[in-house]
């Protein structure tokens, strides 16, 4: 589903990705853990081509490209297999809880409409959010926003969901809610990758959970083995922190 081969990028003299490699099965959902700085939110958009990796080859789904080689078709392409959710959601405000559900479904996948809003409800439905459907954005808690943002990234029923701290923005009291939905998904079998600080639901939802650092992946390996068995020092000395 995504094959990852020597990804790197730099911003200037600045290496935040030195050499990525990684493989995710259909369905499979990971967690990417480790400290501010150490690459995990660039990693997430280079896979989207949000930021543009500065070389390697990346697959996802049967779109595969190269860092060095792309161009604007294959990017295109390569956006197309995946729907990013963000930590600040980035609704937007003038449009209803609605209209940023369809606003991609009508102006990307070229759909009608009325086809627009039927699979719009459908995934509102899904994060709880259908009644919220003709309300703007500055009338929602934050963690409404989210699940609506959940809800835009699923209707485009991507072969990857990628989530960047999803919870981060949240008031303690409104995360559950956020972590509840994007368990639900995961039970669907989904193929997620989601960059979290909550370790507890890290370890609940993950098929397997990846460390980073200094733009590394210095471990990977199932949520048991990580969380109880942490074979890399570094990875000991951060997880530590949280016990």
């Amino acid at each position: 589903m995504i094959t990852v081969k020597n990804l790197k990028k730099s911003f200037g003299n600045l290496e935040v990705l030195k050499d990525i490699n990684l493989h995710v099965d259909k369905g499979e959902v990971i967690s990417i853990l480790g400290p501010s700085g150490s690459g995990k939110s660039t990693f997430l958009r280079c896979l989207n081509y949000l930021e543009i990796p500065t070389s390697g080859v990346l697959t996802i789904g049967d779109t595969t490209i190269n860092a060095k080689t792309a161009n604007k078709t294959e990017i295109n392409s390569l956006r197309k297999e995946s729907a990013m959710v963000f930590q600040n959601y980035n609704l937007f405000n003038n449009k209803t809880v609605l209209e940023n559900v369809t606003e991609a479904l009508i102006v990307v996948k070229k759909l009608s409409k009325a086809e627009a809003i039927n699979i719009a409800i459908d995934s509102l439905k899904k994060v709880g959010m259908e009644e919220k459907k003709d309300v703007y954005p500055k009338t929602l808690s934050g963690g409404q926003k989210q699940r609506v943002s959940i809800a835009r990234a699923i209707a485009l029923n991507p072969k990857v969901i990628l989530f960047d701290e999803p919870t981060s923005a949240l008031d303690p009291e409104l995360v559950s809610e956020v972590l509840s939905v994007i368990k639900d998904l995961a039970r669907e079998h989904r193929t997620m990758l989601i960059v979290t600080h909550e370790m507890s639901f890290a370890r609940d939802v993950s098929d397997r959970v990846i460390f980073m650092d200094n733009g590394y992946i210095v471990e990977e390996g199932t949520p048991k083995e990580i969380f109880l068995n942490p074979k890399q020092d570094r990875t000991k000395q951060f997880l530590n922190k949280f016990i």
